[in-house]
C-alpha cells in the first residue's frame, strides 16, 4: 500500500472529526436511551482518536485509535477503556457502511465474538448502528443499539 493510498483511506474518516452526541439503547439497562458524548480528532493527521464518555457508570469511558493496516488492506481500531480492557478490532468503511469485528484473541482472551454495523446517513452527521455478540461466531445475538449524532 503506497503512502498516498494510506492517506486517502484515512481521509475517508475525516467526517468523524468533531463532537457527537451518543444514545445507547440497551435491552438490560433502564432507563433508555443512555446518553453520552464522543469526540473525534486527528493525531498528527495520521490517526483518528476517539474519546467517549457515557453518562452511566455501568458503561466505561474509552479511547479508540483508528488506523489503516497496509498488510491487510483494511482499517484497524485499537480500543482501550476505563475497565482496563484493550481490544483490537478489524474495521471497514465502504459506501456509508461502517463495520467492526473481533473474531480472534488479541490483547485479551476472546471470551465472545463481537461485531458492529453502522449506517452513516448521506449528510454524514448521523450513524445508526448496533453491536452483536456470539459465543461461537455462528449464532449472533443483539447486544445494544448505538446512535451517534454530530453536534
Amino acid at each position: 500500500m503506497t503512502r498516498s493510498t494510506r492517506t486517502e483511506m484515512m481521509n475517508r474518516l475525516d467526517f468523524f472529526i468533531g463532537t457527537w452526541a451518543i444514545e445507547v439503547v440497551h435491552p438490560h439497562i433502564q432507563p433508555t436511551p443512555i446518553t453520552g458524548e464522543a469526540s473525534f480528532e486527528w493525531l498528527d493527521e495520521r490517526y483518528v482518536i476517539q474519546r467517549t464518555k457515557i453518562d452511566k457508570p455501568e458503561f466505561p469511558s474509552s479511547m479508540i485509535i483508528y488506523d489503516w493496516d497496509d498488510a491487510k488492506g483494511q482499517y484497524v481500531q485499537h480500543y482501550f477503556d476505563s475497565r482496563g480492557v484493550t481490544r483490537l478490532y478489524e474495521m471497514s468503511f465502504e459506501e456509508g457502511i461502517w463495520k467492526l469485528w473481533r473474531n480472534e484473541p488479541d490483547f485479551s482472551p476472546l471470551d465472545f465474538h463481537q461485531r458492529f454495523s453502522g449506517i452513516v446517513n448521506e449528510a454524514e452527521n448521523l450513524i445508526e448502528s448496533c453491536w452483536e455478540q456470539s459465543a461461537d461466531g455462528v449464532q449472533w445475538e443483539h447486544d445494544f443499539k448505538l446512535i451517534l449524532k454530530k453536534q
